[in-house]
């Protein structure tokens, strides 16, 4: 006879090896399959997943709520879409969605209930997501985009030399983003083995882009650290406990937040680990996955609450900008007071 009931013990790569979500499943599990089995572990709706939290033995782990909510943001993002989620059995097997839980179930010890252990894996693919959601920074083709940025960022910020041409050979992509380079002559060959200038044209399309990610920073650096509070229906900004809700307000916004979060990368030197070897890197996704991984690697917030979020923080943006231009007026009326009561003395 199938148990009715099971010891659930949850891994998710990531955590700490002792961060197991652990917790008793009352309800008869026959026939259930994983993907139903994590579907009523992990409800949508609120209230539900209350109960499942009611269910934990606190004094066996006073954690499990927080690693419960670590648990949850994962599969929050599984069911919008950013991510895949393998699961897999103890043994290393790795599970269909509708395989039956019944058939993984281990007996536990004397006196016990029967185990059912699973490890959760979250795989994430920044570029995979931009396709599927016609997010392409504005842009022709977004990955030669990405490329062309990449390679001015390097030649400007660290004197870097145009890759080589084994490189180019080696990656049909950054060749032709260096021919795009050089052919809209944003840089000119020197002298030296590929030594590159940017030239004025060069400057103009940095000055673009920069001018571009600070009005980016001015508008939505608000939303990188996010609090809400319940019990007063506020929004908390900048408590360093926050979640970054940025790129979920680009989106709510209508910009592309993969351009938006590549261009931040950009600016706050993501890419200077790689100065060394960079020719090489840009000629593999898993550098642009790595930098895009903000567009994916997100929080999941209800649509109601974070247009609520959204009008909060756009009020205080707004009475801070208006604060700025007044004690800018009252700077310039003090200086030009100044400069009447200097040319008084100066003319008796």
């Amino acid at each position: 006879m199938p148990p009715d009931r099971l010891h659930i013990e949850l891994a998710l790569e990531g955590l700490p090896g002792d961060a197991v979500l652990e917790f008793e499943m009352l309800a008869g599990v026959a026939g259930r399959s994983v993907a139903a089995l994590l579907e009523e572990v992990f409800p949508p709706d609120e209230a539900d997943r209350m109960e499942v939290e009611e269910s934990f033995d606190l004094r066996l782990n006073p954690d499990l709520p927080e690693i419960y909510g670590e648990f949850l943001a994962v599969v929050q993002q599984y069911r919008a879409g950013l991510c895949s989620l393998l699961v897999s059995a103890t043994t290393g097997l790795d599970l269909s969605p509708t395989d039956l839980v019944d058939d993984l179930v281990a007996p536990g010890a004397p006196g016990s209930l029967p185990v059912l252990s699973l490890s959760l894996t979250a795989r994430y693919d920044a570029l995979d997501y931009a396709r599927a959601q016609s997010y392409d920074a504005g842009e022709p083709d977004l990955l030669h985009w990405l490329l062309v940025c990449a390679v001015m960022y390097f030649i400007d910020k660290h004197e870097s030399p145009l890759p080589a041409q084994e490189s180019l050979d080696q990656c049909p992509p950054l060749a032709g983003a260096v021919e795009d380079i050089l052919s809209r002559k944003l840089v000119e060959i020197g002298d030296g083995p590929a030594a590159a200038t940017i030239t004025p044209e060069g400057r103009r399309f940095i000055g673009e882009l920069l001018a571009e990610t600070e009005q980016l920073i001015d508008s939505y650096d608000l939303f990188k650290d996010v609090c809400w509070d319940e019990e007063s229906g506020q929004a908390l900004f900048g408590t360093g406990l926050g979640e970054d809700l940025r790129v979920e307000v680009f989106i709510a916004d209508s910009i592309d937040p993969v351009r938006a979060v590549f261009l931040l990368r950009l600016y706050d030197g993501s890419l200077d680990l790689l100065v060394d070897g960079w020719p090489q890197a840009a000629g593999d996704n898993d550098l642009f996955n790595a930098l895009l991984m903000p567009v994916v690697d997100r929080s999941v917030t209800e649509s109601e609450l974070l247009e609520e979020i959204i009008e909060q923080g756009m009020d205080l943006l707004e009475a801070q900008q208006d604060r700025v231009r007044e004690e800018n007026i009252y700077r310039r009326a003090s200086r030009s007071a100044l400069a009447e009561g200097c040319q008084g003395l100066s003319s008796n």
